[in-house]
């Protein structure tokens, strides 16, 4: 997913390109969320690549599910029995990564969504396994006691799984995963993990640590408008698949938290208000059955 990242991503697939075992059976997907760049085209038409990249143009910022609703359903078109893994701009895989996903799916073929383990550039595990409390609202996603060793190859169970890396068997779904597009930036992962989970689908994470993720380091360029998408992904995630207990908790958290940083963090602490305020329009207007914007208006929105 391209947004003003070209670095990132010609790194990437670079660096992947290097170190893949199995190359032939490998394809990149990019998704062009800002058609203003014409870097990776230019760069893609001049490299001498050894392996295929298809660059999709989304024709502005559709943010992130919605930019990946664009590339699976390209590959669900093209192969139904593929892997498809989406993997962050900002993120690196370890070596072996790619081996290991594979052995996982082969030792259990029925795993629809398989997560991997993330740590930050200070070697510290950011992103464990998921889970979910439908009663308070909250999702972990850090648990420093969980068994990180590479081997043996072993995955475990998790209720949700970071869109940082994410992998579809498509053989297994019946239908081609899509993100909810009401979702701008964030919560869209733990969301399209809940609607699975319901289904009945096998959803696990390796045992293994096997990516290294930038924490935002594209979206903190614009943290207000980072919050604020945030905070509103939270809230509605809250709406569709918690307790009325816990959109209050959360209401009442977003109003009074802000209060605390908002002399040491103005953007924020804006963020987080405007972002409530995001979702209390959303349920008025829907209330009142009226249309509703696709998504709350930021810097990220109204530019591409």
């Amino acid at each position: 997913m391209n947004y003003h990242c070209g670095d990132y991503i010609r790194g990437l697939i670079e660096a992947i390109s290097a170190s893949a075992e199995h190359p032939g059976s490998l394809h990149f997907v990019v998704v062009n969320n800002s058609p203003s760049d014409r870097s990776l085209r230019h760069w893609i038409d001049a490299s001498s690549l050894t392996l295929p990249v298809t660059l999709i143009e989304a024709g502005g910022n559709l943010g992130f599910g919605s930019g990946c609703n664009l590339g699976l359903a390209h590959v669900w078109q093209t192969d139904r029995q593929a892997v498809a893994w989406l993997i962050n701009p900002d993120a690196r895989l370890d070596a072996g990564a790619i081996a290991y996903v594979r052995q996982c799916l082969r030792d259990d073929d029925q795993i629809a969504m398989l997560g991997t383990r993330i740590r930050d550039p200070q070697g510290d595990v950011w992103f464990s396994h998921g889970s979910f409390n439908r009663w308070s609202g909250q999702l972990g996603h850090r648990f420093p006691g969980d068994d990180r060793r590479p081997l043996p190859v072993r995955t475990w169970p998790t209720r949700w799984i970071s869109g940082c890396s994410m992998v579809f068997q498509l053989g297994v779904l019946r239908e081609c995963p899509q993100f909810d597009p009401r979702y701008f930036l964030d919560y869209e992962d733990a969301d399209i993990c809940e609607r699975h989970h319901r289904l009945g689908y096998r959803l696990r994470v390796t045992q293994a640590v096997l990516v290294e993720h930038q924490v935002s380091a594209i979206t903190q360029r614009a943290p207000r408008a980072k919050y604020q998408h945030a905070t509103f992904s939270k809230l509605y995630l809250l709406h569709r698949h918690a307790t009325p207990l816990a959109v209050l908790l959360n209401l009442i958290y977003y109003a009074v938290r802000p209060l605390s940083f908002c002399l040491s963090d103005p953007e924020r602490a804006k963020g987080r208000w405007w972002g409530l305020g995001d979702y209390l329009r959303w349920c008025w207007r829907r209330l009142l059955r009226r249309p509703e914007p696709p998504h709350p208006r930021t810097s990220f929105t109204v530019s591409s």
